[in-house]
């Protein structure tokens, strides 16, 4: 991780950055482009003053994308810029231009450019909170989009501005913190740190027990969540399956109802950020995730075609090669044929092979980014079946895992795995503990994790 700081001769509200004594190299207007053009992924600059030098945006002499500080994003370099609106003004040798009338390189619009604040306070989203943001008062708030990452957002009139904010540029981000004449010189100059550990953020407000439930995680592809009855495992799974419009009724059909008041569920994964508010009678989202949410003793009840079943056989066939081929019969009952030519309806099948094949079907059909099963051990799968199906889970293609469970059996299989991308994650009254496959069998030793997930409160001594 490389990181600069440029500080130029003019600027319109801060020069904070650069008063402060860091150990990062300082450019000026003829090096920076230097440092620029020779870094990408893994580089951070800092704006210490908030004016460009045109070296590096030379705005409208050539196209947005082929400025130096957009070649540097597109490369993978992050921006970060406090203060006064970005591009509004150019450096060119010592005087200050406004260059923002000729043209937004953003694809969203700021809300104001008068000086005046358009809030006193600001509040912080679950990225904003991951990075230990200070949320202060919000002049320059631009519109909520999709494409956006907010670090804090303001409400205004029913509706949400976002105060600062994350664009993802190419491989690159350009990260907008300060939007007002306050600056923490300190703080922005701990962000690069900050933002290369960003892992995976979880808030859900409102939803059952969860009033207002924060998960800050590192990165992993599958998590198991250990807590005792009633702590709220299966209501995080549900209130993540809200951010998928497809669960709403599976959710109430399960429940007899969704939400008897407005809950709020926040997710940051992979760079991206999902909202959802919901309740019985509506939902709105920024945008829809992808989730499969799998209850206990489920059967699938998905729409499917012939051509379905032949990617469904391939998989069955890694868990068993004495799997022929699945087949829909004439009267659109699933089968299984067998290589010993032993045809059975999916309801003759035990019950951890219908579990897999309903699993395996809903994956097929639906394509998730985002997997959530509930009771794990509901499968009733063989351990030696239990191991192959971790495997199965660690190769998909799909950015996050959650696994609830109250079976010793369903934890310490997958810890045997001893992967990177495996985290257990304990929770009690509102609090969590993270342990990487390593600890767990460390605790086994010795502790039934069941039992150290009651200790988060106190209940077990």
């Amino acid at each position: 991780m490389e990181i600069a700081v440029y500080c130029g001769k003019v600027y319109s509200w801060t020069d904070e950055s650069c008063k402060y004594n860091s150990s990062y190299p300082i450019l000026d207007y003829n090096s920076v482009v230097n440092w620029v053009s020779s870094h990408g992924e893994g580089s951070f600059l800092i704006f210490g003053t908030d004016v460009i030098p045109y070296t590096l945006y030379d705005y409208p002499n050539r196209p947005v994308s082929e400025t130096e500080i957009f070649k540097f994003m597109e490369r993978g370099g992050t921006i970060i810029w406090v203060g006064d609106t970005p591009f509004y003004y150019v450096d060119k040798n010592g005087v200050k231009e406004e260059i923002f009338s000729k043209g937004n390189p953003f694809p969203f619009i700021h809300k104001n450019l008068e000086h005046r604040p358009v809030s006193e306070k600001s509040e912080n989203t679950i990225v904003g909170e991951m990075l230990e943001y200070d949320p202060k008062e919000s002049w320059r708030p631009v519109e909520a989009i999709p494409s956006l990452v907010p670090i804090s957002i303001v409400k205004q009139g029913g509706g949400i501005l976002y105060s600062t904010w994350i664009y993802k540029y190419e491989k690159g981000e350009f990260v907008r913190v300060y939007d007002s004449p306050y600056v923490n010189a300190k703080y922005v100059l701990s962000l690069p740190e900050k933002l290369s550990k960003l892992g995976i953020g979880i808030r859900i407000r409102n939803y059952r027990k969860l009033k207002d439930f924060k998960m800050v995680l590192p990165n992993f592809k599958i998590g198991v969540i250990l807590g005792k009855n009633n702590v709220g495992k299966t209501s995080i799974l549900e209130a993540m399956a809200m951010l998928d419009p497809n669960n709403a009724n599976k959710i109430k059909e399960f429940r007899d109802r969704v939400s008897n008041q407005i809950a709020e569920t926040e997710l940051y994964l992979n760079g991206e950020y999902y909202t959802v508010k919901f309740s019985d009678v509506s939902s709105t989202r920024n945008k829809d995730a992808k989730v499969l949410l799998i209850y206990p003793r489920e059967n699938s009840t998905v729409n499917f075609d012939q051509s379905i079943l032949r990617k469904v056989t391939d998989l069955m066939n890694k868990f068993d090669p004495n799997i022929f081929y699945v087949y829909l019969s004439a009267g659109n009952e699933i089968r299984v044929l067998f290589n010993d030519k032993t045809d059975v309806s999916i309801n003759e099948l035990g019950y951890g092979y219908k579990s897999l094949l309903n699993f395996i079907l809903s994956y097929v059909v639906y394509q998730p980014k985002i997997i959530l099963i509930d009771d794990l051990e509901s499968f009733a799968l063989h351990p030696e079946l239990l191991k192959q199906f971790y495997d199965f889970l660690l190769r998909l293609d799909v950015d996050l895992i959650l696994i609830t469970t109250q079976s010793s059996d369903v934890y310490a299989y997958l810890a045997e795995k001893r992967s990177d991308n495996v985290r257990f994650i304990l929770i009690n009254d509102g609090k969590y503990e993270v342990l990487t496959s390593e600890e767990v069998l460390d605790r086994m030793d010795y502790e039934d994790l069941r039992y150290t997930a009651l200790k988060l409160s106190g209940e077990v001594h």
